[in-house]
């Protein structure tokens, strides 16, 4: 296990000026720094902001606080991303453990624990825990919160990904067909989990060599996200890039 998880290194980067109300302040700031990285495409770089964050989070807060138990989250997440899968699950089974002791088993923070855990399997190529999991996360999110749900449409998602990363394409475009309907009806064409979703029923349709459909689905997404964000968005530019490399489904990155 990393070395920020052993509790005899407590060395604290907690911000040493301030109020504590302060200090956690710069501590939620510097979080939401590191999920900005993330979210630019530096995962390394949110490591890094992450791992000093968990360190100072547990000095000043506690193991246990809900606030250090977000940070030990979204550093197993960008550990993940940051094309470190087995590392990152190795933290995220850390996490979900912790926030089953601290939360509970049925809390909705245990559960975004797990969905992202079922993320990592999926990297990390451990293909058929990926399916068993994103299974019972998705049929969590749905009986907890309904099929349009944003969680469960991503939870939807993220079984469809899995499962085509496991050699299941025709199972994944089912449940995809299914949670777009449910998105584009709930919230519409121009959203971005419903591009998300449609996006990546395109890469499954691409797979089962159902290439006319997929980019008919790829060309609607990219239309959505241009209008959604802009031609120029990170976002946009992939599902242009995806489009034109359609004749390769692990162009489309099913896998990851």
């Amino acid at each position: 296990m990393a070395w920020w998880n052993r509790k005899d290194d407590r060395r604290s980067d907690a911000p040493r000026h301030g109020t504590r109300a302060e200090r956690v302040e710069a501590l939620a700031e510097r979080n939401a720094e590191a999920a900005a990285r993330l979210a630019d495409g530096q995962p390394d770089e949110a490591v890094r902001l992450l791992t000093s964050t968990v360190v100072a989070c547990r000095a000043l807060l506690g193991d246990d606080h809900p606030d250090t138990l977000v940070a030990e989250g979204n550093l197993a997440v960008a550990t993940a991303a940051a094309e470190r899968p087995g590392e990152g699950v190795e933290l995220l089974l850390s996490v979900v453990d912790a926030r089953v002791r601290v939360l509970g088993p049925d809390d909705a923070r245990t559960l975004d624990a797990r969905d992202a855990l079922a993320t990592a399997y999926r990297l990390d190529g451990r293909h058929a825990e990926a399916v068993d999991l994103a299974s019972r996360v998705a049929d969590a999110r749905r009986r907890d919160l309904g099929p349009a749900d944003l969680a469960t449409i991503a939870a939807r998602t993220g079984l469809a990904l899995a499962q085509a990363a496991a050699g299941q394409p025709a199972a994944a475009v089912t449940v995809l067909e299914s949670a777009l309907r449910d998105t584009e009806f709930a919230h519409g064409a121009r959203h971005l989990h419903t591009i998300t979703v449609r996006a990546a029923l395109a890469g499954c349709l691409a797979a089962l060599g159902r290439e006319r459909e997929a980019a008919a689905a790829l060309e609607r997404a990219l239309a959505d996200c241009t209008d959604l964000l802009g031609p120029d968005h990170p976002d946009t530019r992939a599902l242009r890039a995806d489009l034109a490399d359609l004749g390769s489904p692990q162009g489309l990155r099913l896998t990851a």
